[in-house]
């Protein structure tokens, strides 16, 4: 289905990362890589006398096995010794089924909320003149928290996407119609401040059964 003539009704969606091109293994790796090696960091505070402190702030690593291998080094062997396989799962319709989502939600009208909220607004922040795409030029290395706080930015599922590097075009989203839903939900709105308790109720327990990669801040 094309995203574009989504239908104007309401239920449930999710959206999945389906590149079309498998050209470049590097930029597969970074992008698989970027879904889970999330930025942690551990804060230790020791509390002295004569009101001293000791403070430390240390980044989190994720690291695989005995043999501690990055996130990075296993999907970068993954594809080498799997490329065929690899380049065909992505290419099929497997990938709903055996991957998680990387953004879920509910929406009143798919065609609003996806399309309209969702996959036009990633178009825009992929025009080279917007200010994320300045920003990014400048800061490649950047995770979706920083860009949030230095250019004033609401989270969204866009910008998560914009973030990791994510084309319109490697992207698919898989729907779940329902007229079942709770008209207390209220309209498809992008502020968080003003959803209904209802849908906020209702996407965290779909956040917390489908856990998709980049749920809600």
């Amino acid at each position: 289905m094309q995203i574009a003539r989504i239908p104007q009704i309401s239920g449930l969606y999710a959206w999945y990362y389906k590149p079309l091109l498998l050209e470049n293994a590097n930029d597969l790796t970074k992008t698989l890589t970027s879904f889970l090696d999330n930025q942690q960091e551990i804060k230790t505070q020791i509390n002295m006398r004569y009101g001293v402190k000791l403070i430390s702030e240390s980044p989190l690593n994720i690291f695989y096995g005995s043999n501690n291998q990055s996130l990075a080094e296993i999907f970068s062997e993954a594809i080498q010794y799997g490329e065929n396989f690899i380049t065909h799962f992505f290419k099929s319709e497997a990938v709903q089924f055996f991957t998680r989502p990387i953004y879920i939600g509910i929406a009143k009208n798919f065609y609003t909320r996806v399309y309209q909220q969702h996959y036009l607004s990633l178009v825009e922040m992929w025009d080279d003149n917007s200010r994320i795409s300045k920003y990014l030029t400048l800061h490649p290395e950047v995770n979706v928290q920083i860009v949030m706080t230095e250019l004033n930015l609401s989270h969204s599922f866009a910008l998560e996407a914009r973030v990791r590097n994510i084309a319109p075009r490697d992207l698919m989203v898989h729907i779940f119609p329902t007229d079942n839903l709770p008209q207390e939900i209220g309209t498809d709105d992008e502020d968080m401040q003003s959803e209904q308790k209802y849908r906020r109720t209702l996407e965290k327990l779909l956040q917390i059964i489908a856990d998709p990669i980049c749920g809600r801040r």
